[in-house]
């Protein structure tokens, strides 16, 4: 007995089986709730690439999303929730945590998802990063200034409002 694929149907990824995520089916679509154990840290776009270079060198990178706003794309870092590390580390300007109960959209498999994986799950190393390594990795990046008077770069803090997607 053979059995054929279809081409044409995308291969739809198991989110809450293989990582253990707490997501749901919406429209066609997966999206992750935040709280639960998974929490999510936006970042503009600008300074993603220095961040996500940082926690790859600490060995803290985790599962990183591309993610279209209004005015443009966001990263958004997935980690694990701890309370202590988000008690412990001040988000700094720009930079933020979403709250529990957020909705994070997830790659599909299709290809017009608006969501993109920057940095991809991975099946074989299935833990998230702690949100303190994270928000540590973010607040010691020497372009961000954070309330404690770190230096800045030339950049847009990220509106409320753009984050619903």
């Amino acid at each position: 007995m053979t059995v054929e694929l279809d081409a044409q149907q995308p291969i739809r990824p198991d989110y809450r089986g293989t990582f253990g995520w707490p997501v749901e089916q919406y429209a066609g679509g997966f999206r992750l709730i935040t709280g639960s154990g998974v929490a999510a840290v936006v970042v503009p776009r600008a300074l993603s690439d220095a961040v996500l270079t940082d926690l790859r060198k600490l060995d803290c990178l985790g599962p990183a999303l591309g993610l279209p706003t209004r005015r443009e794309r966001v990263t958004v870092l997935l980690a694990e929730a701890d309370d202590l590390g988000a008690a412990h580390h001040e988000p700094p300007e720009g930079i933020r945590v979403l709250p529990a109960g957020s909705i994070v959209p997830l790659p599909d498999g299709r290809a017009e998802c608006a969501a993109q994986w920057l940095v991809e799950p991975d099946a074989i190393r299935r833990w998230l990063p702690s949100l303190g390594a994270v928000l540590a990795a973010v607040a010691s990046m020497p372009t961000i200034r954070n309330s404690r008077g770190a230096r800045t770069a030339d950049r847009r803090d990220i509106p409320r409002e753009l984050l619903t997607w």
